[in-house]
């Protein structure tokens, strides 16, 4: 009985420190109670593509792409997924209406399928490839919020 005791008491104090441990939840359902919210899937993705092109620009300037076409093409494209994210955020703050900013959705998805076809043919380092594989969940996660297909990377 005693051991019983002791162990309820060991789980009673050390629970609260391990749920808190835990990272909070980033997909929990909006106020509809239908999947996750909007706002933070947008601002997720948005913040991870922003961390992703200064990592990709200062990878590259560190690569043997250094002074090369490809070089610009990529910071280029990278710049675009920004700008689009930047759209997607505006639009969906200024209207709360996924069906008018499933096309700027669209256009962001569209953008870093691009960027995508290099990273998988030329390997940067890993950090930069860690932050891509980030960027493609969250254009996932973004792309199911807007109901639209699952991204074939």
């Amino acid at each position: 009985m005693k051991k019983y005791l002791w162990t309820t008491i060991a789980v009673a104090l050390l629970l609260p420190g391990i749920l808190a441990a835990q990272p909070p939840r980033r997909d929990y359902p909006p106020r509809g109670g239908r999947g996750p919210d909007i706002s933070r899937v947008v601002a997720d993705c948005e913040e991870r593509t922003n961390q992703f092109r200064v990592s990709l620009r200062a990878a590259l300037d560190r690569s043997a792409l250094n002074g090369t076409r490809r070089e610009d093409q990529l910071n280029v494209d990278a710049e675009r997924l920004e700008r689009s994210m930047n759209r997607v955020r505006e639009a969906w703050n200024r209207e709360r209406d996924p069906g008018r900013t499933r096309s700027f959705v669209s256009d962001a998805i569209a953008v870093g399928q691009d960027i995508n076809r290099t990273m998988v043919r030329r390997r940067l380092n890993p950090d930069v490839q860690r932050q891509w594989d980030a960027v493609r969940g969250e254009l996932n996660r973004l792309a199911e919020a807007f109901e639209l297909p699952r991204i074939r990377w």
